[in-house]
C-alpha cells in the first residue's frame, strides 16, 4: 500500500510539474503590443466676402462708397425717382479647404414685406450653389423703386439684411 500512496503522489506531483511548466510556457510565449497614433484636423471652413462694387446704376446715385469686410458687404443709395435702379456686384470666396453650397438666403422677404414696399430688394444667388474650394461667385443685388409708384412714400429709407447661409457640400 505504501507504494500506491507514493505512486499517487508521485502521478500528482508529475501533473503539477506539467501544469506550471504549460503556465510558465504560455507565459513566455504571450505578448502586449500597443497601437500609437496621431490624427490632426487641418481642413479649414472660410467662405467671405473679397469684394464689393457699383454695377448699373439708372436713376440712382451712392452715398457713401461700398464697403466690405469678410463676413459683411454694405451699401447706401439713393433712389431718385419710381423706376430707379441700384446694382451692386457682390464676390464671395471660399478660402478654405472644403467645397461648400449655398442653401438658402435669409433676409429679402422680410426686407420686401417693410414700408415702403414700393422699394424691392433681390438677389441673383439661387439655392445649391456651389462654391468650390479656392473658387469665387459673384452676385448681383438690386434694389428697385417701382416704376408704378405714384407718390413719394412717408418712409423714404429702408434696409436690409441680407444672408448667404453656407454649408458644406456634399
Amino acid at each position: 500500500m505504501g507504494t500506491r500512496k507514493d505512486s499517487k503522489t508521485l502521478i500528482l506531483l508529475i501533473l503539477l510539474l506539467v501544469i506550471v511548466g504549460m503556465a510558465v510556457g504560455y507565459a513566455a510565449l504571450s505578448q502586449a503590443i500597443q497601437i500609437n497614433g496621431t490624427a490632426n484636423i487641418t481642413a479649414q471652413w472660410k467662405i467671405t466676402f473679397t469684394n464689393i462694387e457699383e454695377g448699373k446704376m439708372v436713376g440712382a446715385e451712392t452715398n457713401v462708397e461700398p464697403s466690405y469686410t469678410a463676413t459683411t458687404a454694405t451699401f447706401d443709395v439713393d433712389l431718385l425717382y419710381p423706376g430707379a435702379s441700384a446694382q451692386y456686384l457682390l464676390t464671395v470666396e471660399n478660402q478654405g479647404s472644403i467645397d461648400a453650397k449655398l442653401i438658402n438666403v435669409d433676409g429679402i422677404d422680410e426686407a420686401n414685406a417693410e414700408t415702403p414696399t414700393d422699394v424691392k430688394y433681390s438677389i441673383d444667388a439661387r439655392s445649391d450653389d456651389s462654391l468650390p474650394s479656392g473658387s469665387k461667385k459673384d452676385y448681383i443685388v438690386t434694389v428697385t423703386w417701382d416704376a408704378d409708384a405714384t407718390e413719394i412714400p412717408e418712409t423714404k429709407t429702408k434696409t436690409a439684411t441680407i444672408t448667404l447661409n453656407y454649408e458644406q457640400a456634399e
